[in-house]
């Protein structure tokens, strides 16, 4: 059997579905708004007009349905069992939902329990249909109904979940309310209807006309659809001015914070102020620095529950898309990080996960172009934003971003104001420091122009290019013998002799003309002196580079010219005393052997009378050779301080006829040196030069001739007289002169190294320095007498000398004991010496072998000679003889060694050797081997 649908009562069924469907999505907006416990409240309003609008819908729709000479009515108790089917699945599949977190898996369960509910209702509301007919249905379609309730109750949990404007929720109540009505009409297309005899016996509701019943039904369920649409409606008014109300607070309450405190402590308490309004669990504000792309986190706060965001974290670990969009000034408002597209990097859930957060809102400020400070709110769980919220999030940034800019500008201001006024300070102070500066310039430079020992002076250069005096300080006055006053504003020609003038002005013309600093020397006689003068002339330039002045400074370098002259003579002298001593040497090496050869000649005692009194000449001329080269080598200062008892009388008078072929004969040498004095103590040698020097002295010291009176005598020293010398005997040999004498000043300075009377060129000025120097050494003195016109004496103290002076024998020294005996090794690089030395060595008793060089001795040593005497030559290439005996002295401690050197001083000598020097003769050579054992 078929039935019939009364038009507008299905009509009214699809309306009261569309208006429950958009009563619930009305009431979900609630749900999701509001807290416990006002949250359940809503929870379960949005249950009842979505369930009891389902009911309401289907029993509308069943009311629709007629059949033909058919009454139909309705058992009671499995209509309001359907009526409860409908509200408690509902009210399950809304309970189980999270409506904070939202999920799919959550929209799934929430939607098979409400379908359930619809498809339960559904075929209990038909169940408890009274006819007189059987029910039965096509599974088919069954299944169809079954598919469009499942679905259409996970589109309104899906709906319901998300925040829609009116228009959006109205089109989204049109699709369900179709949708539910469609499953219904699915359900009753799949009821098949059989004709029976009998009706069933339940109690019924009685069909007082269907249409009105429908009607009364529809007008109940809207008005109490739209009594909760009103409570909604009147609860989200009154929420909306709550929130106005608090977020008008908040601005007054940060407007009071940016007003009244430092910038970060007013982004700290606005911090404070969102995230306390908004209920989140971090907010704060992050600046970024451009040049290491990092967000540096000063300002957060928490609510206790999660860490404060502080420090450094690089830009990237927010993620590429998210940065992105900051850069492009675009607000970021993700609900749930672990879900959404811009937030599904790795790098991005790692960070969310290390800092706690899923919900984030971020208001980026840009200036410029560029990102600065981004102000943000986290929360830990997701989270729905709603557009009010980001709305406000992005005026209140607004306005920090404002605030923060002008207290920026502001805080720019006040640093620059204070900025000017210490440049200005600074400034001020500069050029009070600057006029102190020169002030103080201007004072030290009078003061030093004033009391300088230089001479300083300044030349104006006039327009027709004469040269006119301005400044002289008080030592230029002193050296030229003007005053200032008498000079001032004068022409150069004007007050310099001529001849001076035209040097002086040739200079000052060249310096105009070149513009530089021009050094030079010039040279004047004053009181009939040469004098030497070293001057410098600084130009002094005007703005177009011309010279307006010639600042001059002078300086007499007379006595600086002096003593590099007598430098250079020392030079000279030390030059000439080095190949002095260069030949002294070789003929020592000369001597050496023709020394021995004719002293061994002497011992044999060869030949008649006549060829001994030859050899013995020849002896005596070599003796006074070898005395020659000692001279030579004092003269070279290579001769070292050998202090002996001297008879100076007859050293004195042996010198006579030497002083007088070098003073040439204008000069009238005597000589008084009684023969019975004491000897004295002093190196011949070096006394023998003093005398020369003093004596050359002297012959300077009288250009037209005159007399030289060399004596000797005796002196007792005692304690009580004033005197430099120690209390003691002593010989004093005196060198006087009748030249022009000394003047007190030249007396101080006489023995001064280098000091001389005698101008540039003559003389070292080193004589009388020498024999100071060899008196003192000798433990005696140098005194002087002198006047001027008169002449000079210089008097030479020399302690007398408890030893006695040999008698002058013109025999052979004795060669005495024979020295110890055994193997000599002789080592020399000259042939001729080594051939004498070893002869006498042989003569000792000694079995010599030879070597030509240290370096050949010390491979016979190492081969396995092992000599009792090692004698050497001191200097041989490679190694030096004092080298070999070291290494000798270790290997072989028993050795007795012997250095022989035609040089006189030690220099590079173990002191610990013994030392001959060259040339010698047997019996010197046998001594000195019975002295080392």
């Amino acid at each position: 059997m078929t039935g019939t649908h009364d038009d507008y009562l299905v009509a009214l069924s699809i309306l009261v579905a569309i208006f429950s469907s958009f009563t619930a999505l009305s009431l979900a907006s609630r749900i999701r708004a509001t807290q416990q416990p006002a949250r359940r409240f809503w929870l379960w309003a949005a249950v009842i007009a979505l369930g009891g609008g389902i009911w309401s819908m289907h029993f509308v729709a069943m009311l629709a349905f007629t059949m033909p000479t058919m009454p139909i009515s309705y058992d009671l108790a499995l209509t309001l069992l359907s009526l409860a089917l409908a509200i408690g699945f509902t009210g399950a599949g809304f309970a189980t939902f999270n409506w904070q977190q939202v999920s799919n898996g959550r929209i799934a369960v929430a939607g098979l329990l409400i379908g359930t509910g619809i498809v339960a209702m559904h075929y209990v509301g038909m169940a408890a249909m009274r006819m007189r007919a059987t029910l039965s249905y096509d599974w088919r379609w069954v299944l169809l109904s079954i598919l469009i309730a499942l679905i259409v109750a996970i589109a309104a949990i899906w709906l319901a979940s998300r925040e829609q404007r009116t228009n959006q929720r109205l089109a989204a109540a049109v699709v369900m309310g179709a949708a539910i009505a469609g499953m219904h009409y699915t359900g009753l297309h799949a009821a098949i209807f059989s004709a029976a005899d009998h009706i069933d016996a339940a109690k019924s509701v009685a069909g007082v006309g269907q249409t009105y019943f429908a009607v009364a039904i529809s007008l109940v369920t809207v008005f109490i659809l739209l009594l909760s649409l009103g409570a909604a409606q009147i609860e989200h008014m009154l929420q909306r001015a709550a929130r106005r109300e608090a977020r008008i607070a908040l601005r007054l309450k940060i407007a009071d914070s940016l007003r009244g405190a430092t910038t970060e402590g007013a982004l700290h308490e606005v911090a404070a102020l969102m995230g306390t309004h908004f209920g989140v669990t971090r907010a704060g504000f992050g600046d970024l620095d451009p040049l290491e792309d990092k967000f540096d986190y000063r300002i957060c706060w928490t609510d206790g529950l999660v860490p404060p965001l502080l420090g450094q974290f690089p830009a990237a670990a927010f993620g590429v898309k998210i940065v992105a969009a900051l850069n492009a000034g675009q607000t970021v408002v993700i609900d749930d990080l672990a879900a959404a597209s811009l937030s599904d990097e790795a790098r991005t859930q790692a960070t969310a996960q290390e800092v706690d957060t899923r919900a984030i809102l971020v208001v980026p400020f840009v200036r410029d172009g560029r990102l600065r400070t981004i102000a943000y709110m986290n929360d830990r769980r997701p989270r729905q934003w709603r557009p009010d919220e980001v709305t406000f999030m992005e005026e209140t940034a607004e306005r920090v971003r404002l605030v923060i800019e002008r207290l920026a500008v502001e805080d720019q201001l006040r640093e620059l104001n204070a900025s000017l006024e210490a440049r200005v300070e600074a400034r001020t102070q500069e050029v009070a420091r600057a006029e102190a500066a020169r002030r103080e310039a201007d004072a030290l430079q009078r003061a030093y122009f004033q009391n300088t020992p230089d001479p300083l002076f300044v030349v104006a250069v006039q327009p027709d290019g004469s040269f006119t005096a301005e400044q002289i300080n008080p030592a230029h006055e002193i050296g030229v013998g003007f005053k200032l006053e008498e000079i001032k504003g004068k022409r150069v020609e004007e007050f310099l002799p001529p001849e001076a003038a035209a040097r002086v002005l040739e200079t000052y013309r060249h310096v105009v003309a070149t513009g530089d600093i021009y050094h030079y020397r010039d040279t004047f006689r004053i009181a009939g002196e040469p004098q030497y003068w070293d001057t410098t002339l600084v130009p002094l330039l005007d703005e177009q580079g011309h010279v307006t002045r010639i600042i001059g400074s002078s300086r007499n370098v007379t006595r600086q010219v002096t003593a590099e002259e007598a430098l250079r003579q020392s030079q000279k002298m030390e030059a000439m005393g080095q190949l002095t001593g260069g030949v002294a040497h070789d003929f020592n090496n000369l001597l050496t052997p023709i020394l021995g050869a004719l002293d061994r000649l002497q011992h044999k005692g060869l030949g008649d009378d006549r060829d001994r009194r030859l050899i013995a000449g020849a002896l005596q001329s070599a003796e006074r050779a070898r005395t020659l080269v000692q001279r030579l080598l004092s003269f070279a200062r290579r001769q070292p301080l050998q202090p002996a008892a001297v008879d100076v009388s007859a050293l004195a008078s042996g010198m006579v006829e030497l002083i007088s072929s070098t003073i040439g004969p204008q000069i009238k040498v005597t000589v008084e040196a009684p023969a019975a004095l004491p000897a004295a103590l002093a190196d011949p040698n070096q006394l023998e030069m003093a005398l020369l020097n003093l004596s050359v002295n002297a012959r300077d010291a009288m250009p037209d001739g005159g007399n030289l009176h060399i004596s000797v005598s005796a002196a007792m020293v005692g304690e009580s007289e004033p005197s430099s010398l120690a209390p003691g005997q002593y010989i004093c040999v005196s060198v006087a002169d009748t030249g022009t004498g000394m003047d007190e000043e030249t007396l101080a300075r006489a023995v001064e190294p280098f000091f001389s009377t005698k101008g540039v060129g003559r003389g070292t000025g080193l004589g009388l320095s020498m024999a100071h120097g060899l008196a003192a050494q000798l433990g005696g003195a140098l005194t002087l007498k002198s006047m001027v016109g008169s002449g000079t004496e210089v008097q030479l103290w020399l302690p007398q000398s408890e030893r006695t002076t040999p008698a002058a024998e013109d025999v052979a020294p004795e060669i005495g004991d024979a020295p110890p005996a055994g193997i000599a090794l002789l080592v020399d690089d000259e042939e001729l010496v080594r051939e004498s030395a070893a002869q006498m060595l042989s003569d000792l008793g000694y079995d010599v072998s030879q070597a030509g060089s240290a370096i050949e001795a010390w491979q016979m040593i190492e081969q396995g000679l092992v000599p009792d005497l090692l004698v050497s030559d001191h200097l041989m290439p490679d190694m030096t003889g004092t080298q070999l005996a070291l290494r000798v002295r270790e290997r072989l401690p028993g050795t007795r060694l012997l250095i022989i050197s035609g040089y006189a001083d030690a220099a590079g000598i173990d002191p610990q050797l013994a030392r001959l020097t060259k040339p010698f003769r047997q019996a010197d050579l046998a001594s000195i081997l019975r002295e080392i054992g």
